[in-house]
């Protein structure tokens, strides 16, 4: 064989172990699509998910990637079904975009339970691991955390609320089906709309005002149509919401790996998308005081009171729901209680 059908022989052996070479690195890259739905620059994702994922990328060295989608693949209404699915792999977003579907979830949306969301998200996931996923929530896909918004106040565009009659015929957009049903018993006409909806729904008269966390009103640059804001201490509600993955995906990673990203997820990314959304509704609420002055106010007792009135059936029929599901929503309740009283100490 002369020298030059040597050095070509030589040379498509080097190419092909290269190829193949390239071909297992790819196959041993486990590439997660996330369905970015929610505005990239929004400091929930630059500050929170984002920096997630990349502690995901180190922790796996590079064998695990997060890759955020353009657009969104699935509205935020269909996340946890697409991941179910897998048309995505991850997902983040509320509970409360499925009305019904997530029962358990709605003992973290009544009122006056979160001062300090990062606590509370710490809290929340004690109880999602102790009650709600021995019960089947989430039984579909991989949960890597459960957490907490801040808590929403009232904000309304031409007339504030003072008391309960306030309220009267009032359109406002809710956030979630607890909320909805309560201000309905006050005589309010609540309106479901995702947030992406809300400025037009403002801008147009089509509500008076919103339940929404002062974060997400200025987050959303929505904050300009708001007049006036009664704070409702501990929050009119929050939301609760998840991270999660889906099974298949889940499962071609390996079991180093998977360890790995549990380590960095759970409690300690509950409390990292929780402290967020705390740090971040403080901002607002000094910004918000400084141009609104005396137009900012805390709720009255009476006030207080009569929401609080208004809530009472509605948390009766969520213990009901915890009951069909196997779960004793009183303990439950305590529990989340007492971690949270806990960790404020």
């Amino acid at each position: 064989m002369n020298l030059f059908k040597r050095i070509i022989i030589k040379s498509a052996f080097v190419s092909a172990a290269i190829v193949t070479s390239s071909i297992a690195l790819a196959e041993d890259t486990v590439v997660l699509r996330y369905n970015q739905w929610f505005p990239s620059q929004h400091w929930s994702q630059k500050d929170g998910l984002y920096q997630y994922f990349e502690e995901i990328e180190k922790v796996t060295e590079g064998r695990v990637k997060v890759q955020p989608s353009a657009k969104p693949i699935v509205p935020p209404t269909k996340n946890y079904q697409a991941v179910v699915n897998g048309i995505a792999d991850i997902a983040w977003g509320p509970h409360g975009y499925t009305p019904g579907v997530f029962p358990l979830s709605e003992m973290v949306e009544f009122p006056f339970s979160v001062n300090d969301a990062g606590i509370s998200s710490a809290a929340y996931w004690r109880v999602f691991e102790k009650y709600f996923k021995p019960a089947g929530m989430h039984g579909d896909v991989v949960t890597l955390a459960v957490h907490v918004t801040s808590g929403g106040n009232l904000h309304m565009k031409d007339a504030p609320v003072n008391t309960i009659k306030d309220l009267q015929g009032k359109k406002i957009r809710v956030q979630t089906s607890v909320v909805g049903d309560a201000l309905k018993t006050l005589g309010a006409v609540p309106v479901s709309g995702s947030l992406s909806e809300l400025r037009e729904f403002l801008s147009r008269g089509i509500v008076d005002g919103t339940s929404l966390s002062d974060e997400l009103l200025t987050g959303f640059k929505v904050d300009k149509y708001i007049n006036y804001i009664t704070q409702i201490p501990g929050g009119l509600y929050s939301n609760s919401a998840f991270v999660i993955m889906n099974k298949d995906k889940w499962n071609k990673i390996s079991a180093k790996d998977q360890q790995a990203i549990m380590a960095i997820s759970g409690e300690k990314l509950a409390v990292r998308m929780g402290a967020l959304w705390h740090k971040n509704d403080l901002l607002a609420r000094g910004e918000l005081k400084k141009r609104l002055g005396k137009d900012y106010q805390i709720a009255s007792e009476e006030l207080f009171v009569g929401l609080d009135e208004a809530f009472a059936p509605i948390r009766e029929q969520w213990l009901d729901k915890a009951t069909a599901a196997e779960v004793d929503g009183l303990e439950a309740m305590r529990f989340y209680s007492q971690q949270t009283e806990a960790l404020e100490q």
